[in-house]
């Protein structure tokens, strides 16, 4: 995919996160609980502030932690219906630049992330 950095993505995110998102962002140096809340589903979501991802550098517009971006990040912008179809979020630009291949292999991690998320969100 070509990410033109066009932002949209760090807009009004409900981006969910994973234990292993928030260690590492926490040995980052972000206060943990600093950076997210916890849903009443029990899921832990990015934070916004003033309408964008609280990780979201306003002066350089980009993420403050590309390289340590949760995992969700990455994998975006392949979504899932309800029904478990992958599909492209209609929001990205670029969307239309995902190979097959991309949006099957993406599909595939979004699904493990989202077993693991579940999977840690029963247990708390």
């Amino acid at each position: 995919m070509r990410c033109t950095h066009c932002t949209k993505c760090c807009q009004d995110t409900r981006m969910e996160l994973c234990k292993a998102d928030i260690a590492r962002l926490v040995r980052r140096g972000h206060p943990d609980g600093s950076f997210y809340t916890i849903g009443e589903d029990g899921i832990p979501r990015l934070r916004n502030e003033q309408g964008f991802c609280v990780l979201f550098d306003r002066e350089k517009k980009r993420c403050s932690e590309y390289a340590a971006r949760p995992l969700g990040c990455t994998i975006y912008p392949v979504n899932l219906t309800e029904d478990g179809e992958a599909v492209v979020d209609e929001l990205c630009p670029e969307g239309n630049s995902i190979s097959k291949q991309e949006l099957a292999e993406k599909a595939s991690r979004l699904r493990r992330l989202l077993r693991t998320i579940d999977s840690e969100a029963a247990g708390r």
